[in-house]
């Protein structure tokens, strides 16, 4: 039997979350709705807050590799700019992909806390799902870089 158009398949997935977050979840209503409808939004404003970026592969592909196994919150998020920086101090990253490190790094500062966020999860998402692709094209997809 075909499902109505637009309705969605959904998966069963089990989370372990902390006793507060667990309050914050309770607190806005049944447990599976609001985990479904939080991540839409969050995915959703961090494709918002990452349209806003105006990166070239470069820049992308620098700070991919400036995260590589770095592990950062919504708290250390906004220090993205200090990851790069050592990035381009200690390993010379911004010669490895031909950027201005010095204008990144700014750009960088500028941002807001959800912005660095959605930076900080587009380079998760590249090391989980392609690592060994040409970095320059998967960038684009995760950054959304526009040519």
């Amino acid at each position: 039997m075909a499902r109505p158009k637009g309705e969605r398949k959904s998966l069963d997935v089990h989370v372990t979350v902390t006793p507060e977050l667990a309050r914050e979840i309770d607190s806005r209503g049944p447990r599976s709705e609001v985990i479904r409808r939080d991540l839409e939004r969050l995915y959703r404003l961090y494709r918002y807050a990452i349209r806003q970026v105006s990166l070239s592969p470069e820049e992308a592909c620098l700070i991919v590799d400036a995260l590589n196994g770095a592990l950062m919150d919504a708290d250390s998020a906004p220090m993205l700019w200090a990851e790069v920086e050592d990035g381009i101090r200690l390993e010379g990253l911004d010669a490895k992909w031909g950027v201005d490190g010095q204008a990144l790094i700014e750009k960088l500062r500028a941002l807001d806390r959800l912005t660095c966020l959605a930076l900080v999860d587009a380079a998760e998402r590249f090391w989980h799902e392609c690592p060994d692709e040409d970095p320059r094209q998967a960038v684009r997809r995760f950054f959304l870089v526009r040519e």
